[in-house]
């Protein structure tokens, strides 16, 4: 499975123009954030790897380092799945504007 790192390089946008591309993923994403289930994992993925972040980072002396970079980490796997939910809803559309 590929892993795509930003909007830019989705293939369901190709079929877009290009100076579509931004328009229609911000469509996107804020569709993706009208869902409880986008706010749910908010709390499931970023609040227990900081907490991780920061008990490891005071065991070494640095727990305000360990917080941030397991926000970090957090964040990042956050992003992962709001794209991937993006990603569903850009089929749909993608497929609607071809029918139309």
């Amino acid at each position: 499975m590929p892993i795509y790192w930003s909007y830019k390089s989705l293939p369901e946008l190709s079929a877009l123009p290009a100076a579509e591309h931004k328009e229609v993923w911000k469509k996107a994403v804020w569709h993706v954030y009208g869902y409880w289930q986008t706010w749910l994992v908010l709390p499931l993925a970023l609040v227990p790897i900081m907490l991780i972040g920061s008990w490891l980072g005071s065991m070494v002396g640095h727990d305000v380092i360990g917080t941030v970079i397991g926000a970090a980490i957090g964040g990042a796997i956050y992003e992962r799945i709001v794209l991937e939910m993006a990603r569903s809803y850009l089929k749909k559309t993608v497929a609607r504007a071809d029918k139309g």
